[in-house]
């Protein structure tokens, strides 16, 4: 039975508003409205499910999603802007987007999985706060791609994603394990000031153009094992602690602060 504050029932309304809403964005419907730019800045909504459609220009800046929200499959035309947006889990697997994609001061109580994306337009997701377990697994970056001083409280994972645009990931802070096996970065990539709270993976990782950790912070094992760099990678005043499984870059000066810190130097 509904509470006497109707709060059930305003649940229900919403979510079947959504509903026909989103049944008007999938191609596939005979209900669809090609060309309908959406526009929900601001909006609360419930259990969302974009999985599938098609937006355009879409704006949900500023929205609170309550629940489990899936963009998966969806196709994203013009730009997609997120950002101050709020969600529990979300979903974006499989997206593709051709323009820009806007996650700046995004706030993730969840989850949250992008895996197999394409976003040839580039991603902006700066001062972002993730709660949950990320995934960018196999993710296609286009254009420059910022992750600046963003928040990962959980495990973080970037594995066999590409990075064809230049990568900037200046002041981001990775609560637990950072994870960048065989990922391909074709453009510059910065690493300056990063904070990695627990193991930093870059095994297997290319490299092929310029790379730099100057004073990111490792509190954790680092692995470049097997990692390929076009040009000896810039670390200069980084700093580790005292960990026997590191596996620096080949050729990385590393000299001793104290019993628990180490400092590279660049050659």
């Amino acid at each position: 039975m509904p509470a006497p504050d109707g709060e059930p029932r305003e649940t229900e309304v919403r979510r079947s508003a959504q509903r026909v809403l989103t049944r008007h964005l999938r191609a596939d419907d005979a209900a669809h409205w090609p060309e309908l730019r959406l526009d929900l800045a601001g909006a609360t909504l419930v259990d969302f499910d974009a999985a599938g459609c098609t937006l355009v220009d879409a704006n949900f800046t500023e929205a609170v999603f309550t629940g489990t929200t899936t963009f998966a499959g969806a196709t994203a035309r013009g730009r997609l802007l997120l950002d101050a947006a709020t969600f529990g889990d979300v979903v974006f697997e499989g997206l593709a987007a051709d323009g820009e994609v806007i996650l700046d001061d995004v706030r993730v109580g969840g989850g949250a999985s992008f895996d197999g994306g394409a976003l040839p337009g580039g991603l902006a997701c700066r001062r972002a706060s993730f709660a949950g377990p990320t995934s960018f697994r196999r993710v296609t970056f286009g254009q420059p791609t910022s992750f600046d001083a963003t928040r990962f409280e959980d495990a973080a994972t970037f594995r066999e994603a590409v990075f064809d645009g230049a990568l900037s990931m200046e002041h981001t802070e990775f609560g637990r394990s950072a994870n960048f096996h065989s990922v391909r970065f074709t453009n510059m990539a910065l690493f300056r000031w990063t904070v990695f709270g627990a193991e930093a993976l870059f095994d297997r990782a290319r490299f092929l153009d310029a790379a730099n950790f100057g004073r990111a912070r490792f509190h954790s094992m680092a692995s470049f094992r097997d990692t390929q760099f076009s040009r000896p990678p810039q670390v200069e005043q980084a700093r580790a602690v005292a960990d026997p499984g590191h596996r620096w870059p080949a050729g990385t000066t590393v000299d001793r602060l104290d019993d628990e810190w180490l400092l590279l130097v660049d050659r």
